[in-house]
């Protein structure tokens, strides 16, 4: 059996609700405007292009010069930027832009990707031998019919729901802890009622721990909470959102990172209107 599930990502209704606000505060944009849209990837000619801070992107951008890279704390200020032409174009993941392709008109995504990134999970600096073991499934587990399908209900996430595996955990051995950010829909996340997250990364992770008869212990918190965790050994591994362009900051600081579970592809998004809208009513 498989459960479907509409999930309400909250940083997404705030950076709609912000949208909304600040039309009342911000000024408008010149009344001229020319639909000018990318044409090449690897040329942008001296736009100025929109990153989250230290996300993927900003990291897989940073360098290039052919742009000019303008970092923002938040996706919120990002989309805001973008529709009063603070910023030519964003950069980001394509499951996050289809959550916002999803609710919003007057913005469209560039072909082809941009770039590429993988998947990962950190695992604590006092055992290596779990991130070894898992590496180890992981590599057997690609073969398999079950990563075959997963693969193919994240191609088919449509920004609003991700079809979840049902995944009885099954393990009543060793206690790995598990560090999860429960609103990194659809890589992480728990639905309302439920006791044990979902999400692309945790399928895996449910299938490894079945296999290794471990038994999984899911605690809730943010990125800074879980590097600190791993550190200090009160969690064994962290999931959701993370990726290998980063993994070399990460092993700095002590920690492992496991080989990448999947691949996902970076894009740019731009404005083909004028007016950017956005749709509040299902959040």
């Amino acid at each position: 059996m498989k459960k479907k599930y509409r999930q309400k990502i909250n940083y997404i209704s705030t950076l709609l609700l912000l949208t909304t606000v600040c039309l009342f505060f911000v000024g408008c944009a010149a009344d001229e405007w020319v639909y000018n849209p990318i044409t090449d990837v690897n040329n942008l000619e001296g736009r100025r292009v929109g990153v989250n801070l230290s996300w993927e992107s900003d990291y897989y951008l940073d360098g290039r010069k052919d742009m000019e890279l303008v970092r923002y704390d938040t996706t919120a200020d990002m989309f805001l930027a973008l529709k009063y032409d603070k910023i030519d174009a964003i950069a980001l993941d394509k499951d996050t832009i289809k959550l916002i392709l999803n609710v919003s008109d007057g913005i469209e995504i560039v072909e082809p990707a941009f770039g590429e990134a993988g998947s990962i999970m950190y695992f604590g600096s006092d055992d290596e031998s779990l991130v070894n073991e898992f590496n180890q499934y992981l590599s057997e587990f690609k073969k398999t019919d079950e990563y075959q399908d997963l693969l193919k209900r994240m191609d088919e996430f449509n920004g609003v729901e991700f079809i979840a595996a049902d995944i009885p955990l099954t393990g009543q051995g060793k206690t790995i802890r598990v560090i999860v950010d429960p609103e990194q829909y659809p890589k992480a996340f728990i639905y309302p009622g439920e006791d044990i997250p979902d999400g692309y990364d945790l399928e895996i992770l449910k299938h490894f721990a079945n296999e290794y008869n471990y038994h999984l212990e899911f605690y809730y918190s943010n990125y800074d909470d879980g590097i600190i965790g791993l550190q200090t050994g009160n969690y064994d591994i962290m999931s959701g959102y993370l990726c290998d362009v980063y993994a070399n900051d990460v092993r700095r600081v002590g920690l492992y990172t496991c080989d990448p579970m999947y691949v996902f592809s970076l894009y740019f998004i731009q404005k083909n209107k004028k007016d950017m809208t956005s749709d509040t009513s299902e959040f």
